[in-house]
């Protein structure tokens, strides 16, 4: 679940690329980081092996808006597509908010990508979460090779559900753009959904403009959401911009009913550290507040530099 710090007034969101062995997925990422501006992007880490150009994950954190002075950065990660690293597709799991499905197009790979969206599922189960309850793309990659399953046959296979699609060829960038800018608005919503604790009012949407930059670097690709967003009319000399609507509400600030009320804090309770980077680790603290009935869990991420072994 996404990470709310109200002494930063930061909102940190977590969204994981997911699917078979070399279907794409390390190639979405490094589309979407060639095309973002320098301030705009963090270090990107992917570890390669023999039989997979991703063993770990691939970290990719991008700034993309300030919501009524909460900063909203989001995090993107893929997994190893290989099914004995399962237990390291797991772990990246841990407190997802958006999916991106990476299916692989081509005919002969359909095995492999009912295997990788059960799979997907059953690491969800893990954690008590469904692909249902989270914000989900589904993205059909390689539609530039021969052989290709046609759409509508892979929507009927694996997308019975409905969830949004794009067709994409990673290797040029086709589709990349789109598919995340899809998943940027759907995450946004449910945790501006989820923060609220109550049903939201329906309202005209209100648009905010993600600008659009071309990037010399990134081969006249156009760049990923910059930052900040502005409610300014468009110019005709300013870069093209993706209008995505955005509710009036989604720009409140997350609900103060989440917030300690006072009173001395008591750990009441621990869970087992979690691998949430190469050189970190999440232990998930339940915390019990003084004239508080209820109990809260906290995230705790700690930063490993290095391990001194006792003597």
């Amino acid at each position: 679940m996404a990470v709310i710090n109200y002494s930063k007034k930061e909102i940190s969101a977590k969204i994981v690329y997911y699917g078979p062995s070399l279907c794409g997925k390390t190639t979405n990422i490094q589309s979407i980081y060639a095309s973002i501006k320098p301030e705009q992007k963090g270090k990107l880490v992917s570890l390669a092996t023999e039989a997979d150009r991703t063993l770990f994950f691939d970290f990719l954190p991008i700034e993309i808006a300030n919501i009524r002075g909460f900063k909203t950065r989001l995090h993107f990660y893929t997994v190893p597509g290989q099914v004995y690293y399962n237990s390291t597709r797991r772990a990246v799991l841990t407190g997802v908010d958006g999916l991106v499905f990476v299916a692989d197009s081509q005919r002969d790979k359909m095995e492999e990508n009912i295997e990788s969206l059960a799979n997907l599922e059953e690491n969800l189960n893990y954690y008590g979460k469904s692909m249902k309850t989270l914000p989900l793309v589904i993205q059909y990659n390689k539609r530039d090779l021969p052989d290709v399953t046609p759409v509508a046959e892979m929507e009927q296979i694996l997308n019975p559900d409905g969830y949004p699609y794009f067709e994409a060829v990673a290797t040029t960038g086709e589709g990349v753009l789109q598919t995340l800018t899809k998943i940027t608005k759907m995450v946004l919503r449910h945790i501006e959904m989820g923060t609220s604790g109550k049903p939201q009012p329906k309202a005209q949407p209100r648009t905010e403009r993600f600008s659009i930059e071309q990037n010399a670097h990134a081969g006249g690709q156009p760049a990923a959401p910059n930052v900040p967003l502005s409610d300014a009319p468009k110019k005709p000399d300013l870069p093209p911009t993706l209008d995505i609507p955005i509710p009036e509400d989604a720009a409140a600030a997350p609900s103060k009913d989440a917030e300690f009320a006072g009173g001395r804090i008591q750990i009441v309770g621990t869970e087992n550290a979690k691998i949430i980077s190469v050189n970190a680790i999440s232990i998930p603290l339940h915390l019990k507040v003084e004239g508080d009935p209820r109990t809260y869990t906290m995230e705790m991420a700690i930063k490993i530099d290095r391990l001194i072994p006792e003597e």
